[in-house]
């Protein structure tokens, strides 16, 4: 399952690193085979109390929220985009709250940890929110590496992300380099006489 480190523990990466446990490049592409893996992606996230409510029964509401989060990445427009993750925020959202946190205050619109998926849907909605407003929905990207899907929101400053991860960027770089070498015609052998 591929886990990202860039922003790991945010709702964001929580999000993406959900879209990306359906992977084309696998033989079974869905890697949410059980509740073993969706404790492992929580967990990775720093969600353990989150990882250790779940249940079975919770594998099919996971995946269920991964096609709604997909959707996201594949809206057909900003405002389409920015509509699915509305309603994604009204199911799951609770009126803002100020909680402390670290000496400070933070606004908090997502439920206890302890609510499980509902936290974790939430909490993965104020990401993907938030990262709308940060970084803009033309931000939020799929793999060009084909046949890789993988989704990715660029941070990049020049914004020209074109790959989840540098493993598709590098499989691409090889396949075009290999590509390139069968087109080009073999050098002649010239006989000296």
């Amino acid at each position: 399952m591929p886990l990202t480190r860039e922003g790991r523990g945010t709702g964001l990466a929580v999000a993406v690193d959900l879209v990306n446990t359906w992977d084309e490049l696998e033989p079974e592409p869905d890697l949410i085979e059980g509740v073993a893996d969706v404790r492992v992606w929580l967990t990775w996230h720093g969600l353990d109390r989150a990882a250790r409510d779940m249940r079975e029964a919770d594998v099919d509401a996971v995946r269920a929220l991964r096609a709604r989060f997909d959707a996201v990445f594949d809206a057909k427009d900003e405002a389409a985009a920015a509509q699915l993750l509305n309603r994604l925020a009204g199911e799951y959202g609770i009126p803002p709250q100020l909680e402390r946190d670290d000496g400070g205050w933070r606004l908090r619109s997502w439920p206890d940890e302890l609510e499980g998926l509902r936290f974790v849907a939430a909490y993965a909605t104020a990401g993907l929110l938030d990262g709308f407003k940060t970084f803009g929905w033309e931000r939020f990207g799929r793999c060009a590496g084909s046949p890789c899907r993988c989704a990715f929101v660029d941070r990049s400053r020049n914004r020209n992300r074109r790959y989840c991860t540098t493993l598709c960027a590098d499989r691409i770089a090889q396949a075009s380099y290999r590509a390139r070498k069968r087109a080009r015609p073999a050098p002649s052998r010239r006989r000296d006489a």
